[in-house]
């Protein structure tokens, strides 16, 4: 049975790591650090287009944070009454997914959605997906605007974020990247071109071993 012979050390070890010798007695003590996983940022990546992330080679999980990128605005109507409606916001979400050490993902940033453009019976056009394809991660972007139509404004639709294992509500996008896929503004008229979307955004952490 371990025996204390004198006080090693001064002070109160909220986590310890200790020596014992062939006898069993405690030696030294010192502050220790706690055991576990340490999260580690390996990734970050908020215009769009595409990259590629890397888990640590002690990595077995990971936390990925996606974001698609924001619909067009929709363009103003004919009269300066019709105002078109702004673009969705790109769909946000959590993903904790298992990852195998020292392998690579590539992922894809979505791009925000073109405005509509002036004298076009066109919308807003949709912001694009970001995904991670090899770990099953896809926010997609949001619709865009319509166009002003009879004194109503349609906003597009928030994108869409399936198999996140937590949806986050676009408040708490701007910590991650400020304005990172926000819908374009949709413009009064008359004829006036939508806003284009702001791009998405793709963030992975992962876990290193002990």
């Amino acid at each position: 049975m371990p025996k204390i012979i004198k006080p090693v050390a001064k002070g109160t070890f909220t986590v310890a790591s200790i020596s014992v010798d062939s006898q069993g007695r405690i030696v030294t003590a010192a502050s220790g650090s706690a055991g576990g996983a340490l999260d580690v940022m390996s990734v970050a990546q908020g215009s769009s287009g595409n990259g590629n992330y890397v888990a640590n080679p002690a990595a077995n999980n990971a936390t990925i944070y996606a974001c698609g990128g924001g619909g067009g605005g929709g363009r103003g109507g004919d009269s300066s009454d019709r105002r078109g409606g702004n673009g969705g916001t790109g769909g946000f979400g959590a993903f904790f997914v298992p990852v195998s050490g020292g392998t690579t993902y590539s992922f894809t940033v979505g791009g925000g959605g073109s405005g509509a453009p002036p004298n076009s019976p066109q919308n807003g056009q949709a912001g694009q997906a970001s995904t991670m394809p090899g770990l099953s991660v896809t926010a997609n972007g949001g619709n865009g605007g319509q166009r002003g139509y009879f004194m109503v404004q349609n906003p597009g639709n928030t994108g869409s974020a399936p198999g996140a294992t937590n949806t986050i509500t676009t408040g708490s996008v701007a910590p991650f990247f400020t304005n990172a896929g926000e819908g374009g503004d949709g413009k009064q008229g008359p004829a006036t071109a939508g806003d284009s979307g702001n791009a998405g955004f793709v963030i992975a952490y992962d876990n290193v071993g002990e």
